[in-house]
């Protein structure tokens, strides 16, 4: 898992791996592509603990196109015998997840120490 990502940092914590957006203003493409960054978390490296942060600060991408990325990753860890925490998540990015609806699909946790400990 040494492999350099364009969108993404990666960070293990014992089997957690914790990833961090590069940046938090992101194009549609960026969108795509750091979604297959995370996928490819998933399906080559075999990670099964995922915490993602959208933090610190506010998010400038959370549109429709992120949500249903966000949504597919979970749905494919969950497939695959994972799961997902996001962390340091801001009020107003939670706010947009509960206006879709969608946050009651995801475990939010303060920050990335407390995604690792509620994985052990």
């Amino acid at each position: 898992m040494d492999r350099q990502y364009r969108h993404i940092t990666v960070e293990r914590a014992n089997d957690v791996c914790c990833v961090r957006l590069r940046r938090h203003r992101m194009s549609e493409t960026d969108i795509l592509e750091m979604a297959d960054e995370i996928l490819s978390l998933i399906n080559k490296d075999g990670c099964r603990k995922l915490a993602i942060s959208l933090g610190p600060g506010q998010v400038e991408c959370l549109y429709s196109v992120f949500l249903a990325k966000v949504v597919m990753i979970r749905r494919l860890l969950l497939e695959a015998g994972g799961r997902l925490k996001i962390c340091e998540a801001t009020p107003e990015t939670i706010g947009v997840f509960e206006a879709c609806h969608l946050k009651e699909l995801f475990d939010f946790v303060p920050t990335q120490t407390d995604a690792v400990k509620a994985f052990a």
